[in-house]
């Protein structure tokens, strides 16, 4: 386990490194498609961060929920609270959309989680929960520099179908799951500045002796071949369901 101050209290390097891409837009549309929100309604995301995402929703009113202040404070000119997944602060039946996006996997109680979109949803009104799939931990490029990743995160990231039964048990009838894809090919050497400020909070979970000799070997990789491209799909799950 990591001594260094996790991810969530650092986040302008969670900022930098996760700068809003063209396959985020690409979600965020399937994402309305499959929960559409009325004109006016209220867009709660939860594990919101700094926010980036909640900036491209038009047309609605937007609330982000976190429980980092660090966070919190990259999410300027947003209206933005803090709180924590298990207990919303939020009134009951007052929100359209209530979606998590590769934050879910953080919630210590993810039932107690699932309970609390129920609840804070009109009848008629969407939860979502974006997540990797395991088919993507197991093809992490970075698998090959931290032998310890593909375990950690097989464990934060189960098969869709675990998070539709919570949701299913939570009082939502109908759960639906869809894949999505999107190609990366980022360089060594923009890897290597990225993984040198554990720009990922799967970094939090392993040890300094790991990270420290599995960086010293990316960063020769990279001093060797800077330009190298580094190709792999992130594969996704929107996992989504509506209140009746």
């Amino acid at each position: 386990m990591s001594s260094s101050p996790s991810l969530f209290e650092r986040a302008p390097v969670y900022a930098r490194y996760r700068p809003l891409r063209s396959g985020d837009r690409r979600r965020l549309r399937l994402t309305l498609e499959r929960c559409p929100v009325p004109a006016g309604g209220l867009v709660v995301e939860i594990g919101c961060g700094t926010g980036r995402l909640l900036r491209e929703f038009r047309g609605c009113r937007t609330l982000g929920v976190d429980p980092a202040l660090p966070m919190l404070r990259q999410a300027r000119g947003l209206r933005v609270v803090r709180g924590v997944a298990e207990a919303l602060p939020l009134k009951s039946g007052s929100a359209d959309l209530a979606f998590a996006s590769l934050a879910f996997h953080h919630f210590p109680d993810k039932a107690l989680a699932a309970a609390e979109l129920h609840r804070v949803l009109r009848p008629g009104g969407h939860a979502a929960i974006w997540t990797a799939t395991p088919e993507h931990v197991q093809t992490f490029p970075l698998n090959a520099w931290f032998p310890s990743f593909r375990a950690i995160d097989a464990a934060r990231f189960p098969p869709p179908e675990r998070w539709m039964s919570l949701l299913a048990r939570a009082g939502f009838p109908r759960v639906a799951a869809e894949q999505f894809r999107v190609r990366r090919s980022p360089t060594l050497a923009w890897l290597a500045g990225a993984v040198g400020e554990r720009y990922l909070s799967t970094f939090d979970h392993i040890s300094e002796a790991e990270y420290r000799a599995g960086l010293r070997r990316l960063e020769r990789e990279a001093a060797a071949a800077p330009g190298r491209r580094v190709d792999y799909s992130m594969e996704w799950s929107l996992i989504w369901a509506r209140r009746y």
